[in-house]
C-alpha cells in the first residue's frame, strides 16, 4: 500500500509539472525566452569580466641583474581578452566558464641579459619551486617521488652525472613521475677550479648520461656546492643552460630534525624562492607537512624551468579567478 501511494504521488506531481509548462512554456526550449536569458547573463557577464581584468591584467616586467640577487627572470604582462571569454560564456554552470588572457612580452628578456646566476625567480609569481640535489643514493626518492606526486606538487631533480651513469633508472623514475631533472656536474667538482675546458666536460657529459638514462637533455645547471664564478655560468651559457643556485636552503645534508627543516623553508617562504634539498630521511619526514603549509599559504609548487619561465600564471576559469585558486 505504502509503495501504491508512493507511484500515485509522484504521477500527481509530473502531472502538475507538466500542466505548468504547457500552461507556461519552458524557458528552457522556448527560444525567445533562452535569448532573453541569454543576452541578460552575457549583459551581467559582460560587467563582471570588466572588474576581472582590472584585477588580473597586468603590464610585462622586464628582466634585470642585481647585485646580490643575480639574474631576475623576465615576466610576461597578462591582459583578459573580455570578448573571447564572454563568447565561451558557459550559461548552465557559470564557475567553469573559460577565460583567455594575451600574454604580453617584455622588452628585456631573460636570454638577452648577459649570462648571470639564477638565484629566485619574479617575485609576482606567487610560486616555489624544490630543486634536488641527486648524488648520494635513490633510497629515499621513491617517498619524495610519492609524497609529490599525492600533493599535486612538481619538482626539479638535479641529477651528479656519475650517478646518473650508474643508476640509470633513478632518471627515469623522476621522470615518469612528472617531474624536470636538470644538471648537478658529473662527479661533484668544485667548478671554479676548474679550466674551461673541464667545466664545459663536466657538463656536457652529465648532459649525455641524462639523456641515456631518460631521453631529455637538461637546460639546467646546478653547480656543486654553489662554487661558481662568471666563468662557470658562460661555459654553462654556451652550451644553452641557465645556471640556477637557490634562495632557501633546508641544509639537511647536515642531518638536523625534520622540524628545523620545515622553519627554515615555511617560515621563510617567500614568492619566485627556490628551495634546496637533497633526498634524506628527515627531508622526507618534513616534506609532507611542507607542501600542505606552502599550498596553504596559496603557493603552487612547480619546476624550476617553470617558475623562471616569462608565463605569468592566470586563472584557466572564472571559477578559478572567484576563488584565486590561480595566479
Amino acid at each position: 500500500m505504502r509503495n501504491l501511494r508512493s507511484v500515485l504521488f509522484f504521477v500527481v506531481c509530473v502531472a502538475a509539472v507538466y500542466g505548468t509548462l504547457r500552461v507556461f512554456g519552458n524557458p528552457l526550449t522556448n527560444p525567445a525566452d533562452w535569448q532573453v536569458l541569454s543576452a541578460t547573463s552575457k549583459m551581467t557577464y559582460a560587467s563582471e569580466l570588466q572588474v576581472l581584468a582590472t584585477r588580473y591584467d597586468k603590464p610585462p616586467v622586464n628582466a634585470r641583474v642585481e647585485k646580490y640577487w643575480g639574474l631576475i627572470p623576465a615576466l610576461n604582462g597578462v591582459k583578459l581578452d573580455i570578448q573571447k571569454s564572454l563568447a565561451r560564456q558557459n550559461l548552465l554552470n557559470k564557475n567553469a566558464s573559460p577565460l583567455f588572457f594575451d600574454q604580453i612580452a617584455p622588452a628585456v628578456s631573460t636570454t638577452s641579459l648577459v649570462a648571470e646566476p639564477i638565484y629566485r625567480a619574479n617575485a609576482q609569481k606567487r610560486q616555489m619551486a624544490l630543486m634536488i640535489n641527486v648524488a648520494w643514493g635513490d633510497a629515499y626518492l621513491p617517498a619524495m617521488l610519492k609524497i609529490l606526486t599525492v600533493h599535486h606538487a612538481k619538482a626539479t631533480f638535479f641529477f651528479d652525472g656519475s650517478f646518473a651513469t650508474k643508476n640509470p633508472q633513478a632518471v627515469k623514475m623522476v621522470l615518469q613521475a612528472g617531474m624536470e631533472v636538470g644538471n648537478h656536474a658529473y662527479n661533484h667538482p668544485m667548478m671554479t677550479k676548474l679550466s674551461r675546458v673541464k667545466m664545459i666536460e663536466q657538463i656536457t657529459r652529465t648532459n649525455a648520461a641524462i639523456l641515456r638514462a631518460g631521453g631529455v637533455k637538461p637546460t639546467l645547471f646546478a653547480p656543486p656546492a654553489g662554487d661558481v664564478n662568471a666563468l662557470v655560468v658562460r661555459a654553462a651559457a654556451g652550451l644553452g643552460m641557465h645556471t640556477i643556485l637557490w634562495t632557501l636552503d633546508t641544509i639537511d645534508w647536515r642531518k638536523p630534525p625534520a622540524s628545523v627543516i620545515l622553519h627554515r623553508i615555511v617560515d621563510h617562504r617567500e614568492p619566485g624562492a627556490l628551495v634546496l634539498m637533497h633526498p634524506t630521511a628527515n627531508t622526507v619526514a618534513a616534506l609532507p607537512t611542507m607542501i600542505e603549509k606552502l599550498q596553504s599559504a596559496g603557493y603552487q609548487l612547480v619546476t624550476v624551468t617553470s617558475i623562471i619561465s616569462p608565463v605569468r600564471p592566470v586563472p584557466n576559469t572564472y571559477g578559478e579567478a572567484m576563488t584565486g585558486t590561480r595566479a
